[in-house]
């Protein structure tokens, strides 16, 4: 796959689009699910929250009613009264201490005064000690509860506060009574107030505010239920609040339904409101098919789009790869039409603009090389020319006839070691031998001018290593001799070198092109004649062609401006005092350079 990929442009487009797109399809479905998932949840939460506030309230107002009666009976005096004779359900009763007698139907009608609003839903009982003396319940047999039961115990221990609890002698796993208790009277016994809402009670009260879908549970704060509806009555929910909180984890992890808990003031009591989730399994099923089904129409339309669009952005990488493969077999004429003005279009009309720099730079040194060439055999022929040598051996053989002297090895070491350095391949020597070949030169025509010009050389022996191109001083010095000393009888000669920008802390390696580059200079002075103006302006001329039938300076000027550069070359003076002096300026380096890299691209192009 991978490999499948790295080779074609086209594919990594085709890919990247693809993913981008379907990333897009299914992450943008996904976002859109929960987001509609999420704003009905809340929603569905928010209208919870109101149904949970109304039948919270429901059952705070039978709470407050209650409440009312219990300070109605608690502030009544004939009640108060029976209560403290301690005599009840019989035809009348004895305030202790008072001589008074209350009759009965008098006590029940100030208790059934005070409990009109909530006696249909709870049963009022009035205790003194253990002992039920008054009871709202119709035909209600008389009932004792024992002192330390615990709601009693607890209203006793806080007198005047009204205690919430569910009955525990009635209560089972279903639901229980609830028990709202005071004490009212501390006299030799105490007396207490007891209202009692069975759990049917609750169940009637609330029915009709919870629907069949919903379920309510009332519980007191130990989660133990006074009544559950609808659908919290199989207890599932109840256990796992309970389970939550005894590990002491949210009270709704791990519950499928929404749960609502809500502190009944400072009753102690709690409400439970459970509703089911807003969506259940069969819509989410849904949701997620709905959401593959746009995958798979996404995978067929991004598919589509990707590849027309892969095809449109890697069609110009196409064009550049064959118009390059071309360029590298050879085909410099090359070039990429792009009717585009994006990045492509600069691309190509870069591409097309480097091919034909490219073309004008291997034409040039292609010409470069084969000026180069034709200067090289020039200066072969230069040297080797027939009149040349016919001269030397002419001079030879009259020497040796007329006089029969050392003159004759002379000149024909001086020639062979001439010839040696003409013909030999090295296109680079020292300076130190380019200065000997010359010195071997004049040996030859100090003879063949009878010692008429004599040569000096001035010289330091750092300089003296210094590569120059082979066979530049030699022509110079010639055009000396042939020209400038013509018929003069004390001719002079001398040649010096001096460096310029350089010093020994610096690496005299060929650094050519640098701002610091060491120049060598080099001079050939004579005291003849003079060069002429016509001469001068001839050297000062930048086209070759201008110095045609001055071979040797021609051929010096060439070979020094095609291996360095045109800020390199010769220069000619005319001194006030008379002579010339040639001028030769040239980079100054100890390192043979690599003319096998700076000509080769030319050499392989011409072949």
């Amino acid at each position: 796959m991978r490999s499948w990929l790295a080779h074609s442009f086209k594919r990594q487009l085709f890919v990247v689009f693809l993913a981008v797109m379907l990333i897009l399809v299914i992450s943008g479905g996904f976002l859109t699910v929960q987001g509609f998932r999420t704003r009905l949840r809340q929603d569905y939460a928010r209208n919870d929250l109101l149904l949970d506030k109304e039948i919270t309230e429901h059952i705070m107002s039978l709470l407050d009613e209650v409440q009312e009666a219990i300070d109605g009976i608690a502030g009544d005096g004939i009640l108060r009264q029976a209560m403290e004779g301690g005599t009840g359900n019989n035809s009348s009763t004895e305030a202790a201490g008072t001589g008074s007698a209350i009759n009965t139907k008098v006590v029940y009608s100030a208790l059934y005064q005070h409990t009109q609003t909530v006696r249909n839903r709870c049963a009022v009982d009035l205790y003194l000690g253990n002992s039920r003396l008054y009871t709202t319940s119709p035909g209600a047999a008389a009932k004792s509860l024992p002192l330390d039961y615990s709601v009693l115990w607890e209203a006793s221990e806080n007198p005047g506060r009204t205690i919430y609890s569910l009955d525990p002698g009635e209560a089972s796993e279903q639901g229980a009574s609830l028990l709202i208790v005071q004490q009212l009277w501390n006299g030799t016994e105490k007396g207490y107030v007891v209202f009692r809402v069975s759990e049917e009670n609750i169940k009637d009260l609330l029915s009709s505010r919870v629907n069949a879908r919903d379920g309510f549970i009332l519980t007191n704060r130990f989660l133990r239920p006074l009544c559950q509806l609808g659908a919290a009555e199989d207890g599932e929910d109840l256990a796992l609040v309970r389970k939550n909180l005894m590990n002491r984890q949210d009270y709704t992890a791990g519950a499928k339904n929404n749960i609502y808990i809500t502190e009944l003031g400072d009753t102690g009591l709690l409400s439970l409101y459970i509703t089911p989730p807003v969506l259940d399994s069969f819509a989410v099923n849904v949701e997620y098919r709905i959401i593959f089904l746009l995958a798979i129409i996404g995978v067929i339309l991004c598919s589509l789009v990707a590849s027309r669009m892969s095809a449109w952005a890697s069609k110009p990488i196409a064009i550049f790869t064959q118009a390059m493969q071309d360029v590298r077999n050879g085909d410099l004429d090359t070039r990429i039409t792009l009717h585009r003005e994006d990045e492509f279009g600069q691309l190509a009309s870069g591409f097309n603009d480097m091919t034909s720099r490219l073309k004008e730079y291997m034409e040039e040194q292609v010409l470069t090389e084969r000026k180069l060439n034709e200067t090289r055999i020039a200066m072969m022929q230069a040297q080797l020319n027939p009149h040349f040598l016919y001269n030397t051996l002419d001079t030879i053989k009259w020497v040796a006839k007329s006089r029969q002297v050392p003159e004759v090895a002379t000149l024909s070491s001086r020639l062979a070691s001439i010839l040696r350095s003409s013909i030999s391949r090295q296109e680079f020597v020292l300076l130190e031998q380019e200065l000997k070949l010359v010195e071997n030169y004049c040996d030859i025509q100090k003879i063949r001018f009878d010692d008429s010009f004599d040569l000096s050389i001035d010289v330091s022996d750092e300089l003296l290593k210094c590569v120059v191109p082979k066979l530049i001083l030699q022509p110079i010095v010639e055009n000396s001799i042939i020209h400038g000393l013509e018929g003069q009888d004390n001719g002079h000669i001398e040649i010096k070198a001096f460096a310029e920008n350089f010093s020994e802390s610096e690496d005299t390696a060929d650094t050519a092109g640098e701002s610091n580059q060491p120049i060598l200079h080099i001079t050939v002075t004579d005291n003849g004649c003079g060069i002429s103006d016509e001469m001068l302006r001839l050297l000062e001329d930048t086209d070759p062609e201008s110095l045609t039938g001055h071979l040797g300076l021609a051929n010096v000027g060439t070979i020094i401006k095609l291996y360095h550069g045109a800020d390199y070359g010769i220069h000619a003076e005319r001194p006030a005092e008379g002579g010339t002096i040639m001028h030769l300026i040239l980079p100054y380096t100890t390192e043979l350079p690599d003319t096998a890299a700076l000509y080769g691209t030319a050499n392989t192009l011409q072949s």
